[in-house]
């Protein structure tokens, strides 16, 4: 565990472990790197170099006043990516992280990748004529607006709802209470400003021009996050992906079900990697 430091003097953390093939996985929003993995990272380490950051602002990377956007995220990355010489990678995306993700694809190419992963993420957001997949399963842009003012006017009452929704079998209280704590490193209009940016994304057009290997992973037990099979709709729209659903996980099927997360993951990158 490290800090690089990117040329604007913003710091980032990171982890390093294990070897083989290169694996970067970028988290959702708010939670640190190191608590938002914790349970997969041995089993994904086991069988690959696991490389996962704190994007700016976030967990214990530096708190710059600026720069706090999907695409300064997403540059970010490139610039660490340039930093730890990594090519070759398999880059993993949960929700927010799988939106920086396809951002760096799209603004930086394919030239250090050699597969991607996106998980619990859907393309838009927010609700469209047709769109059976916006978050909550409705989700207007106007309900966006208010959700973000709702987060700056009280972040645990607006989040908090969300943080239980995350889980298709709710941890206990102290875990809850710690896991709400982890989200605190965080600064509270870093998370808004992200928000608000997530809300205007689409990148339905985008994904059919994937070229990449892909693994879709997505629990379908209790996701009131995320209620329609938008996995699905994703694999139909990029032929030759992978999709795995898991029975038992909501939201977060790296907590939900670490054991069938990882090995969908292994069984990718062993893959990807031949």
């Amino acid at each position: 565990m490290a800090y690089l430091m990117l040329s604007d003097g913003c710091p980032l953390w990171y982890s390093d472990e294990g070897e083989g093939p290169v694996l970067v996985m970028l988290q959702g929003l708010q939670f640190p790197c190191g608590y938002f993995w914790q349970k997969v990272t041995a089993p994904l380490a086991a069988h690959n170099r696991v490389i996962t950051i704190d994007m700016r602002g976030q967990g214990l990377s530096g708190k710059s006043i600026s720069g706090h956007s999907i695409a300064g995220n997403a540059d970010d990355l490139a610039e660490a990516l340039a930093i730890l010489g990594l090519d070759k990678v398999l880059l993993l995306g949960v929700a927010y992280g799988g939106m920086v993700v396809l951002t760096y694809l799209q603004r930086h190419g394919a030239a250090r990748l050699r597969a991607l992963c996106l998980s619990e993420m859907t393309p838009r957001l927010t609700n469209d004529e047709g769109w059976a997949h916006s978050t909550f399963g409705d989700f207007s842009a106007e309900a966006g607006a208010g959700f973000v003012a709702g987060v700056r006017a009280d972040r645990t009452a607006a989040l908090g709802g969300f943080l239980m929704a995350s889980f298709a079998a709710l941890p206990d209280a102290p875990t809850l209470t710690e896991m709400a704590a982890q989200t605190w490193l965080t600064p509270t209009e870093t998370v808004a400003t992200l928000i608000a940016d997530m809300v205007l994304q689409d990148y339905r057009a985008f994904i059919p021009a994937i070229t990449l290997p892909t693994l879709l992973v997505y629990g379908r037990a209790s996701n009131p996050v995320m209620p329609g099979p938008v996995g699905r709709w994703i694999a139909d729209a990029l032929p030759g992906s992978q999709l795995v659903e898991l029975a038992d996980a909501g939201h977060s099927p790296f907590w939900d079900d670490p054991s069938g997360f990882a090995s969908a993951v292994n069984a990718f990158a062993a893959t990807a990697s031949a």
